[in-house]
């Protein structure tokens, strides 16, 4: 298994002690669930992609400080990839940025919330649980750090988890894309440290309210087991239907 760290962001100077590469971040989140998986990366954001689409089994696009909605080159050749990697058949994982990226590139929209920013650790409550989501929790403690979200979720899209603040936090998209608001592979000290960084943007509401939530215990490895079970039944041509769905089609 072939996995493609679309790398969207550059990690910034002041947070080079608390946050690993988005390769490192995500290799760590996944291999000790993937461990067939290898791991490389491509940086997107320079322009940079696959010399082609079938060169990986699975593309997962990172967050980035910018908004999908910028007219920047290398986005919308990202969102070309995408749809290329769709008709591929590729699987497909997006996460903060990335998620949107899909999103936007698939026909959903995205924009700067009227809600505001979003940081810290959120939980965003399961409206479907399918078959490769075994075990874990009904609703999922992660890291955000966000003002923008896609506000329309592509056609035939499915919502899975969601909060009033985040309405579309996860979404599969057909049988072979995830993606996902929060960021499971990121690190409290680094959510610490933007906190810090962006105080003066957030407000006071926001940082107090963010500084206190990293206490709340995290749900990433559950994601992480989650992510893998998708990616694994995806590669495996098995068809990602909720188990109501199937109950309902009994």
């Amino acid at each position: 298994m072939r996995v493609c760290v679309m790398v969207c962001g550059r990690v910034a100077e002041p947070l080079a002690d608390v946050m690993p590469s988005y390769l490192q971040s995500f290799k760590a989140l996944l291999s000790p669930h993937l461990p067939e998986a290898v791991f490389v990366s491509s940086s997107t954001i320079d322009g940079e992609f696959p010399a082609s689409v079938d060169d990986h089994d699975v593309y997962i696009f990172t967050g980035s400080p910018h908004g999908v909605y910028e007219d920047l080159p290398w986005i919308r050749a990202a969102e070309a990839f995408v749809r290329d990697a769709v008709k591929a058949q590729k699987v497909i994982v997006g996460g903060c940025f990335g998620h949107q990226l899909v999103a936007q590139a698939l026909g959903g929209e995205v924009r700067k919330s009227e809600r505001g920013w979003g940081m810290g650790v959120h939980s965003h409550a399961l409206t479907a649980r399918e078959p490769w989501m075994v075990g874990g929790p009904d609703a999922l403690n992660v890291l955000v750090s966000h003002q923008d979200q896609v506000v329309r979720a592509p056609e035939g899209a499915v919502v899975l988890a969601a909060s009033e603040f985040c309405p579309n936090a996860m979404l599969r998209i057909g049988d072979r894309v995830i993606t996902m608001q929060g960021h499971p592979e990121m690190n409290v000290p680094t959510v610490n440290r933007l906190l810090d960084m962006r105080r003066d943007r957030v407000g006071e509401s926001v940082y107090a309210d963010g500084k206190a939530s990293l206490e709340t215990p995290l749900d990433h490895n559950a994601m992480a087991q989650w992510l893998a079970g998708f990616i694994r039944a995806a590669l495996n041509g098995e068809a990602a239907v909720s188990a109501a769905a199937k109950a309902g089609a009994a």
